[in-house]
This record gives structure tokens, C-alpha cells and sequence, in this order.
């Protein structure tokens, strides 16, 4: 069927005859024809439409993150089978229902040995020396080379009596050092597939701001 737009050249339309044009064609079309058109003809149309929708959602997302407020971030060195929904359940145990506050869980570095008593390739002293020096983890459970290495600093780590006090001291002096607490034992973690088969040891970095949150994550892993 024959328009009155069909027998003037498309050349000499008016953009606003195109488009009725286009508009009397997909009218006279039915089912699969109709939308194979559509895919033929709009299909640049429909990806920049797509596209827009994509990089909109991008954006809201990447707008709505800035709310966020990381509450406890912990990084376990050589604990890569950790599952990070210990963290989940840390933050139930705090009764904090807030969606705006994160627990984060890294376990991105690890050594060449299990027991991290060997050496660590360049990408994880990369990774770690990175955690430390933009002040992003609060805390370490980590193998006793790492320990060793951060105690040596002066006054960069947190005091087991200043963290937890001095009654939680004196009644944990087997798991108490002076600056770390050894947690290698913690049912917690071994519920969430923590294995190492030496000594670990929780350490809290002076920079953090969330002592009170490393605290708390201390007693949850020792159950009380």
C-alpha cells in the first residue's frame, strides 16, 4: 500500500515526513517482521540507548558508594579460604543493621608457604606494603614474620592493654603479647575456613580509627 509519503522521494522528505513515514511503516507490520525491522533498522539506536541506561546506573551506583562508611576493615595475610561472610556475621554480633556500613574481609595476600614462614613474591609484598602505607586495613591477622616486622616499628602498633584493657590482659595472658593477641585457636575463624598451621597473631595499626570496632572483632572471634 502506497502512502503519500511513499511517492515523494525520501531525499526530499522534511525530517518530520521521514519520521511519519517510518511510523506508517511499522504501523503496516505484524509479528516477527515487525520486530526484525526494528532490529535492523534501530538497532544503533537501541545500543546508544542501552548504553545511556548502562552508564546511568553506572554513575547512581558509583554516586550512592560515596555514602558508604567502611566501619571494621581486617586483612588476613595467608588466610586466602576465609570466607568473607565472617564478617557478616561480625557485624550481626554488633547489632549493626545500617546498609551504609562496611566489614571488609581481604584475603588478596598471601605467602609462598602455609604456614608463612617463606618468602612472599613482589605482587603480595606489593599488596601489603599498599595496605599498610594508605592506611586502609585497621587490621592484620597475620603469620609471625609479619608480626615481627610491624612490631619492630616504634609505637605502630596498638597495645593489647590499651585495645582491650587491662582486665582482658590479665585474664588472657597465654594469648596476650605485648602488641598482638594470638587468635590461631579461635573457633570463629576456623568455623569460616581460616587454616594456617602456625601461630597467628591480630595486630591493630595506631593509624586506624576504628579501634573500638577492632576491639569488638577481638572478643567476637574469642567468643565472648
Amino acid at each position: 500500500m502506497d502512502t503519500k509519503f511513499q511517492k515523494k522521494h525520501e531525499s526530499d522528505m522534511t525530517s518530520k515526513e521521514k519520521r511519519e513515514l517510518e511510523r506508517e511503516k511499522l504501523a503496516s507490520m505484524k509479528g516477527k517482521k515487525k520486530a526484525e525491522y526494528i532490529l535492523t533498522y534501530y538497532k544503533f539506536h537501541l545500543a546508544v540507548a542501552a548504553g545511556a541506561i548502562a552508564l546511568l546506573i553506572g554513575i547512581v551506583m558509583w554516586i550512592d558508594s560515596f555514602q558508604n562508611e567502611t566501619i571494621l576493615y581486617a586483612s588476613v595475610i595467608g588466610g586466602g579460604e576465609t570466607d568473607a561472610a565472617l564478617m557478616e556475621h561480625f557485624q550481626a554480633y554488633r547489632g549493626d543493621d545500617n546498609r551504609r556500613h562496611k566489614y571488609v574481609l581481604d584475603t588478596s595476600v598471601g605467602f609462598l608457604s602455609q604456614d608463612g614462614s617463606g618468602e612472599m613474591d613482589y605482587a603480595n609484598r606489593m599488596k601489603l606494603v599498599t595496605l599498610v602505607g594508605a592506611n586502609t586495613a585497621d587490621l592484620f591477622i597475620c603469620p609471625e614474620s609479619v608480626y615481627q616486622e610491624y612490631s619492630a616499628e616504634e609505637n605502630f602498633l596498638v597495645p593489647v592493654e590499651q585495645l582491650m584493657g587491662e582486665e582482658f590482659v590479665a585474664s588472657h595472658p597465654d594469648i596476650c603479647e605485648e602488641d598482638a593477641v594470638r587468635v590461631e585457636d579461635s573457633k570463629m575463624l576456623e568455623t569460616y575456613g581460616y587454616s594456617n598451621s602456625g601461630p597467628a597473631y591480630l595486630i591493630v595499626f595506631q593509624y586506624s580509627g576504628q579501634k573500638e570496632a577492632a576491639a569488638d572483632f577481638v572478643e567476637f572471634l574469642l567468643g565472648e
